[in-house]
């Protein structure tokens, strides 16, 4: 087996959700903690590029809409900043 920490199987996957407010309404995002972590090793320091790497890991195991992009990215960088090691 990997070490590469990806679900194993649906089930898996399901446990590894995480829930965000966005638009004000609760929305299920999978791999949100591991995108996230993958992110903060990269030691990245401008915002934008942030952002940006942020929504392409996150898009791989979930839809966005492209009309609710920009509040999807929002949401995505608040938690981003809340877990340990912040910007």
């Amino acid at each position: 087996m990997g070490n590469d920490n990806k679900p194993c199987c649906a089930a898996d996957a399901l446990r590894r959700i995480k829930q965000l407010i966005i638009n004000g309404i609760p929305t299920g995002l999978c791999m949100l903690d591991e995108c996230i972590a993958e992110v903060k090793q990269q030691d990245l320091h401008n915002e934008a590029e942030i952002r940006a790497v942020l929504m392409k890991r996150v898009k791989v195991y979930n839809y966005i809409p492209p009309n609710v992009e920009e509040e999807y990215a929002r949401a995505i960088l608040d938690e981003y900043r809340k877990s340990p090691g912040q910007l």
